[in-house]
């Protein structure tokens, strides 16, 4: 390792440890972190396993150093893999990983693009696993570097609803309110089920920030208020005002675009 060579070292190991006599708990730890700096994720993810079947105390440290390394080779599921097998269960009992915290390494930073990774990727429940974790352990310090919009599409995508609502809660109070496409989104899901409490309570929310959610949500919203007994009122007016709004805005768009191309058209012609 020390003189760079390491796909000699890397082999070295794999042979030691296929002898049952594996290098010792530094040695290890040298050739992971090379392997990590590298960009070797995948043998580095080999020597981790090897250590763990070894009974060598891990670290947070060292898993998170070959996440990073995975993630940043693009290999999404082995990187879950290592969280679900040595931090998720951190400090439990029979955990291999005795604590998340680290002070050698950002173990936020790590789990943090991990959740946006795997939300990204639209795997919502094991995205959500991570964020738990990660919020849990305290290390959330910074919401915004989770992702969140894009953690309640995923959890949407997977038919998590609430957790995709809590994690709207975690949003509101770290002061990241919802975008649009997002709202949308969560309000088409919201009354598809007929949750008529989160449907009333993201409308309010909607209307008192002037979001402009698309048409289709706010029909569903609407049908799934009006066909309760007896219906909410208020809340059906609301959703119908802002349901013509959306209707309007649309209908405008429209003829905006209509009228470029047709501008466009008359001048290719008159050049002609």
């Amino acid at each position: 390792v020390k003189q760079q060579q390491l796909p000699r070292a890397y082999d070295l190991f794999r042979r030691l440890v296929a002898s049952r006599s594996p290098p010792a708990l530094a040695a290890c730890s040298e050739l992971l972190d090379s392997l990590c700096v590298r960009a070797m994720s995948l043998e580095a993810a080999s020597v981790l396993g090897s250590m763990h079947a070894a009974a060598y105390p891990l670290s947070s440290k060292l898993c998170c150093q070959v996440i990073a390394a995975l993630l940043r080779s693009n290999q999404l599921n082995k990187a879950f893999a290592i969280f679900e097998a040595h931090l998720e269960r951190a400090g439990g009992a029979d955990a291999s990983v005795q604590s998340l915290a680290s002070p050698e390494w950002n173990v936020e930073h790590v789990l943090a693009r991990l959740t946006k990774a795997l939300s990204t990727a639209m795997k919502g429940q094991q995205a959500h696993r991570v964020y738990t974790t990660a919020r849990a352990a305290g290390l959330c310090t910074n919401y915004a570097t989770y992702a969140l919009p894009a953690l309640t599409l995923a959890c949407v995508d997977a038919g998590m609803l609430s957790q995709a609502i809590s994690v709207c809660d975690d949003a509101r109070q770290a002061l990241l309110p919802l975008d649009t496409f997002t709202a949308s989104v969560l309000l088409s899901a919201l009354a598809k089920k007929r949750l008529a409490p989160h449907v009333t309570s993201l409308l309010a929310e909607v209307s008192a920030r002037r979001l402009a959610c698309d048409a289709p949500s706010l029909l569903l919203a609407f049908h799934s208020l009006i066909e309760l007994t007896p219906p909410p009122l208020d809340e059906v007016v609301k959703a119908l005002t802002l349901l013509a709004l959306a209707c309007k805005a649309a209908s405008s768009a429209l003829a905006a675009a209509t009228a470029d191309r047709s501008a466009g058209g008359g001048g290719g012609s008159t050049a002609r």
